[in-house]
């Protein structure tokens, strides 16, 4: 993924812009995941496989506010 969105993603959820956990369906679908795993902890390749889906997501997100701006200024 590309540095600059990754960084910016971070930063978001560093800032406290981008909360995950004030969405429910978010805290649902963790709460079923964690279920699979009595230990607690989720395997490394999972938790790369949500932090990279989360990172994508957002990049999309910026993608798309983009092309509204865009058509909204035309």
């Amino acid at each position: 993924m590309d540095q600059l969105l990754q960084e910016l993603f971070y930063d978001e959820i560093d800032q406290g812009r981008l909360v995950f956990e004030d969405f429910p369906e978010y805290n649902d679908l963790m709460n079923q995941s964690m279920s699979l795993f009595p230990d607690g902890d989720l395997p490394v390749s999972i938790s790369k496989l949500l932090d990279t889906a989360n990172c994508i997501s957002f990049a999309h997100g910026l993608r798309v506010r983009q092309r509204l701006e865009r058509w909204i200024n035309l």
